[in-house]
Parts: structure tokens; sequence; C-alpha cells
């Protein structure tokens, strides 16, 4: 039996909204790509791929949160609780400019 450590499976259980997000254009190049009539898109602010990598240490800090109920489904059938993503997404934020981890909002 191989054992898998929370911060992975909870990796795994939001990768592909994640990596939705990911992918996604901002406000800003939205924004920039109209005023400049389209001549901006090529030039992006951030690759998905280091979006990705932000997500991945925001997913892993924010998996400290988890109670063990929480943990418990985590295990048995991939599911994260309903503020799991608002809090990775406030953890990514901190990653991207610079700050410290924030503590749980709870």
């Amino acid at each position: 039996m191989v054992r898998v450590r929370d911060e992975r499976l909870a990796w795994l259980a939001v990768q592909p909204r994640l990596r939705r997000r990911s992918n996604r254009p901002t406000p800003f190049s939205l924004l920039a790509a109209i005023l400049t009539f389209g001549m901006t898109l090529h030039k992006r602010r951030r690759k998905p791929v280091d979006r990705m990598a932000v997500y991945s240490l925001a997913v892993e800090h924010v998996a400290g949160f988890l109670d063990d109920a929480e943990r418990a489904a985590l295990r048995a059938d991939g599911t994260v609780p309903g503020w799991f993503l608002s809090e990775v997404e406030r953890a990514a934020r901190a990653v991207r400019r610079n700050r410290p981890l924030p503590a749980p909002a709870r």
C-alpha cells in the first residue's frame, strides 16, 4: 500500500480547476488587448506554468489547514471543502506579491 500525503491528494483534487484558472487571461491583459487592438496578446505577464507553480505552493500551504474530518473526506472520495479554493487563491496572491503566507481565515 502506498501512502500519499494529504498535500498531494489536495493538489490532485483541485489541479483541473486551477489549470483552467491559470490559462485564462487576466482582466489587465484583456484591457490591454482591447486598448491596443490586439497587438499585446503575445505579451503575457505570467505564463500558465508559472501560475501553476504558484498554485502548487499555495495548495501545499492551505492543505495544512484541513481538520481531521476534512482530511478523511479528502482521502475517502478526493473532495476538498468549499472554502479550500478561496484560501488557495488568497495564498497564491501572497506568494505572487512576495508576502508571508496567510494564516487560516476560518
